[in-house]
């Protein structure tokens, strides 16, 4: 009734209803009253003449003249529902028909989407964005994808007690413990289990990945040996032994595995693996990407293989399609760390930084203790000019390398730049404070403010802000006065603002200063093929 009510005064407001089909529409229900009226006078003069015949007492007569009042009252109340509900259908036909009315309910509805959508896509991006940062603890805690925030270690561990005979409850165990960090008891659950099922190759995959998690990769060869040894072309062996490619000791033990279970299965994933890795260390990309692609049909659901598409597309120059591969091998297995690096690293070589620092940060969520991807979020993000995710990133990858020579250097300057632009929208406490935090991360200002200047730079040039550019250089070349580098953006500034002998004389300067400097060499060419 509510929403009836509301689309009435809308139509009435929007003009949508003339006032010709309102006052047609009283009339109708002033007839419709006046029967029912009717209907009511006929129906209360045969209930009183039933009460004259059924008199006996007076105190039967007063009850039931008090339930005559209630049935009136009943009768009263439900043809006034009748009457609006009438009226409601005459309304509702009649805006059915008017035109206007359709087109202002469809912009309504239009709008409502729109402003739903763009809340949604807030909210997530919202999470995605802040779903790694720590709070109050000194050292993060590793993240484990498979544990449920809503599950306690009691909940897990009475279902263990439940049903200690099935393994994968057991690893659910295991995981939860791993992801709380507590690496003992989830070693305990591991071993028990290849005690009580040594003919099971999960149960010596899962000591297996503990032990490379922990890297102890000696013991988790052996681990891995013996669920090879039981299932040659055990799936998630291969998998997980195919993608260990950082350190040589993860490259030998692959390597090694691999050829284990080759021999004992001469046609198995770990034989496809092998020969592709072969063709690509001779640099013969398009047979390993050949091989590659004959291996993933054969096994579709290896997310290795997927992988090595991408790897041997790009290696090829076929960026785009690389990128669906390494896409396409996440949503095989989005737990599977590598081809979220792999996109990553192709975003950052593109220049979509911004794409770059959410593909890290998917890293991050699957490998939290991985400080390499910690730090490229961070600088994915600072190049990316979103000053408060780099300090967010940074400030949390400082607590796993707190000497990083970098970011020591980098994190200040994302803090100064916070600070002048809250000072120029008109927030100087909230400008203090970023400079706070920007000396808590380095005292040391001298070693930091020119580079921070000089990114102020070229952040107020891109956003056309010619003459803060210029002031943000001026103040570099006051701090260092033989700074070739603020020369050549100084120029770059003066350039896009038409002041062509300006920035040559710039770049000129450059090249006096450091005459192997190959930017301010390019642009000089370049202003000279443009006279």
């Amino acid at each position: 009734m509510k929403l009836l009510r509301l689309l009435i005064l809308s139509i009435f407001l929007t003009g949508g209803l003339p006032l010709s089909d309102l006052s047609s529409l009283q009339a109708e229900s002033s007839e419709q009253q006046k029967k029912k009226r009717k209907k009511k006078k006929k129906s209360s003069d045969k209930s009183s003449s039933k009460k004259k015949k059924k008199k006996k007492k007076k105190s039967s007569s007063k009850k039931k003249k008090k339930k005559k009042k209630k049935k009136k009252k009943k009768t009263t109340e439900d043809a006034n529902s009748e009457e609006s509900s009438s009226n409601a259908q005459a309304i509702e036909s009649s805006s059915i028909s008017n035109k206007p009315i359709r087109s202002n309910s469809a912009a309504y509805a239009d709008e409502i989407f729109t402003l739903t959508g763009e809340l949604e896509a807030s909210n997530k991006e919202l999470a995605r964005a802040t779903r790694y940062f720590n709070e109050g603890d000194i050292k993060p805690k590793p993240v484990s994808m498979d544990s449920k925030p809503f599950f306690t270690t009691e909940d897990f561990e009475k279902e263990s007690r439940l049903n200690p005979d099935n393994i994968y409850i057991q690893r659910q165990l295991g995981l939860h413990y791993e992801s709380k960090g507590d690496y003992d008891s989830a070693k305990e659950v591991y071993l028990r289990e290849v005690r009580k099922n040594p003919g099971n190759p999960d149960s010596h995959y899962f000591l297996g990945s503990l032990y490379a998690n922990l890297g102890e990769m000696q013991k988790a060869k052996f681990s891995f040996e013996e669920a090879l040894y039981l299932d040659p072309n055990h799936g998630a062996t291969i998998e997980a032994i195919s993608m260990f490619m950082g350190s040589q000791e993860e490259k030998d033990l692959s390597n090694d595995l691999l050829m284990y279970s080759s021999k004992k299965a001469p046609d198995g994933p770990a034989k496809h693996i092998a020969s592709i890795r072969e063709a690509m260390a001779g640099n013969d990309f398009m047979e390993a990407l050949n091989l590659s692609e004959e291996a993933s049909q054969k096994y579709p659901e290896q997310t290795s293989f997927v992988q090595l598409v991408g790897e041997n597309q790009l290696k090829l120059g076929r960026v785009e399609e690389a990128k669906r591969s390494f896409q396409r091998a996440i949503k095989l297995d989005p737990k599977e760390v590598k081809p979220h690096v792999s996109l990553a690293d192709l975003y950052f070589e593109q220049g979509k930084y911004v794409y770059a620092a959410l593909s890290y940060s998917d890293a991050v969520y699957v490998d939290p203790d991985n400080s390499d991807y910690r730090y490229m979020q961070g600088l994915s993000y600072f190049n990316a000019q979103e000053w408060g995710r780099t300090a967010s990133s940074w400030e949390d990858l400082l607590n796993y390398r707190p000497n990083d020579p970098i970011v020591k250097s980098l994190l200040p300057q994302a803090y100064y730049i916070m600070a002048v632009e809250f000072n120029r929208v008109g927030n100087p406490s909230m400008g203090r404070q970023a400079f706070k935090n920007a000396l808590s991360v380095n005292n040391n200002h001298s070693s930091w403010l020119p580079g921070a200047m000089a990114v102020l730079g070229k952040y107020y040039r891109q956003k056309n802000m010619y003459n803060e550019s210029l002031v943000a250089y001026q103040e570099v070349l006051e701090l260092t006065p033989n700074n070739a580098d603020a020369y050549r953006g100084m120029g770059i500034t003066y350039w896009e603002m038409d002041e062509k002998q300006l920035a040559r004389a710039s770049w000129e300067r450059s090249l006096e200063i450091k005459p192997d400097n190959n930017e301010s060499k390019g642009w000089l060419i370049l202003s000279s093929q443009g006279s």
